[in-house]
């Protein structure tokens, strides 16, 4: 926070915040690139258990799922997807205000 003031202080605060603008909606166009490559590698494993995978992690959750390898990596891929979605979220949500 105090660089960004003291940078604000020299460069002027219209130019920071259009930089830091441009550097977050770049962050959110990666985000939504990994919320799609994942959503399409959670594809396999919901055809492959006939499940989502929102209702595979609750399950899963709840210890109902066991802990194989496959169902461990498929949960792993949730998780990431969840935290993709949590960032992308933030960054727009930061972007508005």
């Amino acid at each position: 926070v105090t660089q960004v003031k003291e940078l604000s202080s020299i460069l002027g605060e219209i130019r920071i915040g259009n930089t830091l603008r441009k550097l977050a909606g770049i962050e959110a166009g990666r985000c939504l690139t990994r919320i799609e490559r994942t959503k399409k590698e959670l594809s396999v494993f919901e055809g492959r258990f006939q499940m989502e995978s929102g209702t595979a992690w609750d399950e899963f959750n709840q210890g109902k799922l066991g802990d194989n390898a496959d169902i461990m990596e498929w949960m792993a891929l949730y998780e990431n997807l969840l935290d993709f979605q949590d960032q992308y979220e933030r960054i727009s949500k930061s972007v508005i205000s």
